[in-house]
């Protein structure tokens, strides 16, 4: 008996850790910030509300049933059809809200340089009224940034969780501007090569880079300007997670994505230019093309109007008939050569008159 209340004493003081994957910091009442909360503690933090509780779970290993879903739904208590969100892929940017927190989807953008595509990723939020909570399958560097700065004590962040929010947001957003910008270049050199001295450029090369950027540029754009519309939808007086001074801040957020949205537009207009260009300098080539066949056609036709009276004197006066005119003449050889000389040269001089040779 004595040994089974020591087990029972040292598995209830024992603290539960968290699963993988997950990065948890506490700002609790006092100001001080915890990195070394364990699971049991975190009820208790989530109850007060003067503590700021920061959540990044960066693995969604197990789906909704696995230890991530479970946090979700039985520690912090969300909703499972947004807890079923974070594992499925949505297709669009959203925020539903709901009593005591919004959730809010949004996409991250990185390019590869490899495969030379946009990859996205993405990003769900929980916004409540202590608390910040991010789901996502794989470590990111925007909300590294959102750590790094709760570690450095910014007092932005730090003041409210609609900050945090509003970082998260800010992180993101950032990291589209970049990527604009080298689309941006992979346009300019589309247009560069199209307009260079070169007389054709490579056909499917340049066909596929201008369609593949057509393409990556609209589903950017599915994506940014959703994103748009949930910020303006965050800055709404009605929502009382987000406080009238952390709004111009998320405002500020707003004037980049349409600033990105413009980008976009911009490109898909100077793409449309290209395709453009290239469609007038395809149809130019085959112009060309059909001129040299028609010159040729024209040149062998000359050539076999200049013959064919030439075959058909010759072939009159080849015939194996014994009785023929002039066929006994003593000079008619030199007088049929004659003949067809004079024929061939009137012929051809006529021809060259009329541009036809």
């Amino acid at each position: 008996m004595i040994r089974l209340a020591i087990i029972g004493y040292m598995e209830s003081t024992t603290t539960r850790s968290l699963p993988e994957s997950v990065d948890l910091m506490v700002l609790d009442s006092s100001g001080n910030l915890r990195a070394d909360v364990g699971l049991d503690e975190l009820p208790g933090y989530l109850s007060d509300k003067e503590a700021l509780v920061w959540c990044d779970i960066y693995n969604t290993g197990g789906g909704q049933q696995g230890p991530y879903g479970r946090l979700l739904a039985e520690t912090f208590g969300f909703d499972e059809l947004t807890v079923e969100d974070c594992f499925t892929r949505s297709h669009l940017p959203k925020v539903d809200v709901y009593e005591d927190y919004l959730f809010i989807a949004l996409f991250t953008f990185h390019l590869s340089e490899k495969r030379r595509r946009v990859e996205t990723v993405e990003v769900d939020m929980y916004l409540g009224e202590n608390y910040v909570v991010c789901v996502h399958p794989r470590p990111l560097r925007e909300l590294d940034r959102v750590r790094r700065r709760l570690l450095s004590g910014n007092e932005f962040v730090s003041s409210s969780p609609a900050n945090v929010a509003h970082t998260v947001l800010d992180a993101v957003v950032d990291e589209y501007l970049p990527i604009m910008s080298r689309l941006s270049a992979m346009v300019d050199g589309i247009e560069d090569e199209l307009l260079s001295e070169e007389e054709y450029p490579d056909d499917t090369v340049v066909l596929d880079t201008l369609f593949h950027l057509k393409h990556e540029l609209t589903a950017l754009r599915r994506l940014a300007v959703p994103l748009r519309e949930v910020v303006g939808i965050l800055m709404r007086p009605t929502m009382r997670l987000v406080p009238e001074e952390s709004r111009m801040y998320y405002d500020d957020v707003r004037d980049h994505l349409i600033r990105v949205v413009d980008m976009i537009d911009t490109m898909r207009d100077y793409l449309a230019g290209s395709l453009d260009v290239y469609t007038a300098r395809q149809t130019q080539r085959a112009t060309l093309q059909t001129q040299r066949v028609n010159q040729s056609v024209q040149r062998l036709t000359a050539i076999s109007t200049i013959f064919l009276p030439l075959t058909f004197i010759t072939g009159i006066y080849g015939m194996n008939f014994e009785y023929i005119p002039e066929a006994g003449w003593h000079y008619g050889f030199y007088a049929i050569v004659g003949l067809c000389a004079a024929l061939g040269i009137s012929m051809l001089y006529y021809l060259r008159r009329n541009g036809m040779f």
